[in-house]
């Protein structure tokens, strides 16, 4: 039962919230006062009373109530209570530029009451958690929480390696200056350090030691700490020891710290003869009994193998090769299917043939012979063998002479891979005649396969998964882009071998429609087709989902708002992220968001558990997500694609999109089938839509995301802000190699705009001759575009040629529209342009808007002009008028692809073109 004055208490702060949320705040200050004029003087009281003057719409009582808050916050003794605090940091959330009051709030309380451990709990967790300051604040304020924790609760020795942690955490943070570093690791080792000496041998005298290592994760903070200061050795001495070693008590078999012994050894770089004596020991396990084989077979794992191979190859010792190769065939005695123990055979061969007598191309032969059955053997031939072709040559030639005679395809799939590789990828421009006949080879057998009756009787199967022989059809693909090659142009494909290789795509697709490299294939294709619609669709089949928007979405989000920033027609059943750029870059930004979220959580539930080397492994997997290269592409793009064709509102990601740190790059195109020769790029970039986005791609968005900003607030007449000014962009650059030309030109472009725009908003950075310098620069680029753009039936291309360029000059023509508008307004009394550069401007831009539209509608009319359906059609079967396919490559072809499906694809493929195009159309200025 609640005490009676409790209960009076309770009821009277109830009458206050009530007048709160019905937002009678003069009715709840007067409750307030009230109590206090009856000797209810509390700190709770001013604190709440404060917090309602804050509430206040009016600059009077919000002053007021900043005042107390702040008099309160800064008040001698501290303050105490739990309810006064939570009230003062709501207060202080409000209230910008006060970010040190907030964060001190709670550590000045908890000095105030040491031996609170509610007060202390509440300030380590606030410090831990919250990242509302850099990191390496964040990191030594938490360190001092729990310093202050271990020190006045001594009994839970949980809080003394949450300290030692937290002092690592500082030591290792890249924010922190070489000074911390220093110092903070100097602490972490010599704490650690004190925790691992004070482990007894006898495991009943550990109780005695309430401070030293108990638990295997204990053990790897220890290792952990020891290994970021390169002390190696050290940590394999304790490996080693019989209280901390891996047969030791604490360790209990534990295979992770195996694990942790091997990448000493490998880091440490100079205990070789004793990393060799480590992997002997293991490898020498009895396997006479099912235990001991099944402990041989845990230990086939890569690390352990290319340990033995870095031993073999760095050591100097006599006979070592030798040693090595006997302890391989031990294992391949029992395991001779083994992936790893094959490889490194090989290596191990290699490294050192004059010592083990061995031919190189002998030991590849041997692999070939238990793994050719596999699809991952051409990968590693390919690396086996490295740029020797006659070696090559002679590996595709036993695979030919010792297949096993048609039992699987799966021989011939790798054959033809190192066909592909040698004879396509490696010859500057490989011939017509041996790309098609290649083709045609690679579509019969996969024809074939498809109407086996061991094929057939498994159809169901098939539709859901993918099967080995769809990598004839990725292989057919990939020669027809290569076929066209390009002696003009290695980098670029022609768009007749995009749509050619489409067509094998999606004759693939319909039997395997869930094939990854193929989706990713055929959403390139698309891409840059400008086939956007026909990309969106084939994303959403993806099913892209959480850690895949940082790895995998960047191969279709890349470019999306200069390629389709509109939304595609909407296909019934699906979601608005499947047919809407907008929603599907947001869908995007919001995984980020959520990932925030959740590694916090996980985090403070990996300390309270003890297990420190995983939370610094959320820790670091939330830092590389927050300062992720794509999640800042796709702030940018979703905010350019709002501005062309209008949209929901992008405030929310204007801090993202204006990050200028330095950024984190996980970005995977290892999921695309890659068989080009070692040392060629790899096939994926053959397909790219523009060179990989990096830093200075960064740095253009932001200007032109800047110079709208700007240009808003010119409009409202708002006071420029520092973060806007022209000093604080940064200077796109023409000569980096991530951006293309367009993007180049319209970068420069836009930074001329940007002095303008900030010259117009006030900024003393650029001077009326700069500002009218930069009018003239695009003047000039308005003229060339103007030439560039006039209509000319004999330079009209395919979509692919303009898609990604068109959109980058309307947002340009856009920025310098609105910038002659608010010029010609004169918006401002003291900044002023020369009137005649503005009037010839404001001619200039729309008249190259629209030469824009008028190419639009030119190429929308020769789109939707009589037999080009036909025309797609035949290209695909049959090459072009130019260059027709030989006679077996169209037999093939002919016989193979679905005539009604083909013509579907192509119509599909004609109805994106001018879905495109009308989205063209449908940007304003």
């Amino acid at each position: 039962m609640v005490p009676a004055n409790d209960q009076v208490f309770s009821r009277r702060n109830h009458q206050i919230q009530d007048a709160i949320d019905g937002q009678n705040l003069k009715q709840a200050l007067q409750l307030i006062e009230k109590r206090m004029k009856k000797g209810e003087d509390t700190r709770f009281l001013k604190a709440w009373k404060a917090q309602i003057l804050l509430r206040h719409a009016d600059e009077t009582h919000r002053q007021r109530g900043t005042t107390e808050t702040l008099e309160l916050c800064n008040a001698e003794p501290a303050i105490t209570e739990i309810e006064t605090l939570e009230i003062l940091f709501e207060s202080l959330q409000r209230l910008e530029g006060y970010r040190d009051v907030r964060n001190s709030l709670r550590e000045r309380a908890a000095k105030a009451s040491p031996r609170d451990l509610n007060l202390q709990t509440k300030w380590f967790n606030f410090a831990y958690e919250n990242s509302d300051w850099k990191s390496a604040q964040k990191w030594w304020i938490s360190r001092q929480a729990a310093m202050s924790l271990q020190k006045n609760f001594p009994k839970n020795r949980a809080y003394y390696f949450w300290a030692i942690f937290l002092t690592h955490m500082v030591a290792v943070d890249d924010e922190s200056s070489e000074a911390e570093k220093k110092l903070f690791g100097t602490l972490s080792y010599r704490m650690i350090s004190k925790a691992g000496a004070d482990v007894p041998v006898e495991p009943t005298d550990l109780l005695s030691q309430p401070r030293a290592i108990q638990k295997p994760e204990e053990l790897r903070l220890l290792i952990e700490i020891l290994t970021s200061q390169g002390r190696h050795e050290e940590a394999l001495q304790i490996l080693d020891s019989e209280n901390l070693g891996i047969h030791s008590r604490i360790v209990r078999g534990d295979s992770t710290f195996i694990g942790l012994k091997m990448a000493s050894f490998a880091s440490a770089g100079n205990m070789w003869d004793e990393a060799f004596t480590f992997v002997q020991s293991l490898l020498t396990v009895p396997s006479e009994d099912e235990r001991g084989r099944k402990q041989l077979l845990e230990l086939d794992d890569w690390n352990l193998w290319n340990l033995l191979y870095e031993a073999t190859s760095n050591s100097t010792r006599p006979g070592i090769v030798k040693e090595a190769l006997k302890l391989v065939d031990q294992f391949l005695e029992f395991a001779p299917k083994s992936r790893n123990a094959c490889l490194v055979r090989v290596d191990i061969v290699n490294c050192g043939l004059e010592k083990s007598g061995e031919d190189g191309l002998a030991v590849c032969r041997h692999f070939i012979d238990n793994h050719i059955h596999k699809l991952y053997a051409f990968q590693d031939v390919r690396k086996l063998v490295g740029q020797d072709r006659e070696g090559m040559e002679k590996m595709l030639k036993y695979i030919r002479d010792n297949k096993e005679g048609g039992k699987t395809l799966v021989p011939e799939i790798n054959a033809l891979k190192l066909e592909y590789c040698l004879c396509i990828s490696a010859p500057e421009n490989a011939s017509k005649k041996t790309i098609e006949e290649f083709v045609a080879r690679c579509m019969k057998l996969y024809d074939s396969s498809r109407q086996t009756k061991t094929e057939s009787t498994d159809n169901n199967s098939a539709t859901i998964e993918s099967q080995p022989r769809d990598d004839l059809c990725l292989l057919a693909a990939m020669a027809i882009l290569q076929s066209e090659s390009t002696e003009q142009n290695q980098a670029r494909v022609p768009e007749t071998a995009l749509i050619r290789a489409s067509g094998i795509l999606e004759h693939l697709i319909q039997s395997s429609p869930h094939n990854y490299p193929a989706q990713l294939f055929l959403l390139r294709i698309y891409s840059l087709l400008g086939a956007g619609s026909m990309a969106l669709s084939m994303f959403s089949k993806m099913s892209i989902k959480h850690m895949q928007y940082e790895s995998v979405a960047h191969n279709f989000f890349t470019r999306l708002a200069s390629i389709h920033p509109h939304s595609a027609p909407p296909i019934e059943g699906a979601e608005y992220k499947d047919f809407d750029p907008q929603s599907a870059l947001v869908a995007g930004l919001k995984f980020y968001r959520g990932a925030e979220i959740s590694t916090s959580r996980y985090r403070t539930s990996g300390l309270n558990q003890g297990a420190y080397v995983h939370t610094k492994e959320l820790v670091e997997l939330g830092r590389r997500l927050s300062k992720s290269i794509c999640r800042r592409m796709y702030a940018l793009d979703v905010r350019r694609a709002q501005r062309l064709v209008g949209g929901d509102s992008t405030v929310m990601w204007d801090k993202i999109a204006r990050d200028t740190s330095p950024a984190a790059d996980q970005r995977d195109s290892s999921v695309y089938m890659n068989c080009e020769f070692p040392g060629k790029p790899d096939f994926e970039e053959r397909l790219r839509v523009g060179p990989k986005p990096m830093t200075n791609w960064l740095a253009a968005a932001q200007v032109t995301d800047q110079l709208f900003s700007v240009l808003k607030g010119v409009a409202v007449q708002r006071p420029l802000t520092p973060e806007m000014d022209l000093t604080a962009a940064s200077t796109p650059s023409d000569t980096a190699a991530d951006q293309t030309p367009i993007e180049k030109e319209i970068a420069l472009i836009n930074w001329e705009l940007l002095k303008v725009a900030t010259f117009m908003a006030g900024s003393k950075a650029t001077s009326s001759e700069e500002a009218d310098n930069a009018l003239g620069k695009l003047e000039d680029w308005l003229n060339l575009k103007k030439s560039d753009l006039t209509l000319d039936e004999k330079k009209l291309v395919l979509l692919g040629d303009i898609c990604i360029s068109v959109f980058t000059i309307l947002e340009s023509l856009k920025a310098a529209s609105q910038l002659t508008s608010l010029a010609s307004r004169k918006v401002s009394k003291t900044v002023k342009l020369p009137k005649e550069r503005v009037e010839r401007l404001s001619a200039l831009v729309p008249e190259v808007f629209e030469l824009i539209r008028a190419n639009t509608r030119s190429l929308k009319s020769h789109i939707l002009a009589p037999g080009l359906l036909g025309l797609l059609v035949d290209s695909i079967l049959y090459g072009n008028e130019s260059g027709k396919y030989d006679q077996e490559l169209q037999d093939t072809l002919d016989k193979g692809l679905d005539m009604s499906s083909l013509e579907i694809s192509c119509h599909t493929l004609m109805e994106s073109w001018s879905s495109a195009l009308e989205g063209v159309m449908a940007v304003k200025l």
